[in-house]
């Protein structure tokens, strides 16, 4: 298990496992970027959407 790094395996192999690291970091990272673009886009991009509470001003009637 030490000396795994140092087998002719992980040089013939270890481009593979770094684009597939690469590959779902990107994805994680798109997938958070997106979450976070909607967040924004839902509370700002159209206020005229909001439903605002109806609140009374004034004595009881």
């Amino acid at each position: 298990m030490r000396d795994d790094f140092l087998s002719g395996d992980w040089a013939a192999n270890r481009h593979h496992l770094t684009a597939g690291i690469d590959k779902l970091v990107r994805r994680i990272a798109r997938i958070i970027g997106d979450t976070f673009d909607a967040l924004t886009r839902q509370q700002f991009d159209a206020p005229w959407q909001h439903r605002w509470r109806q609140v009374r001003i004034g004595g009881q009637r």
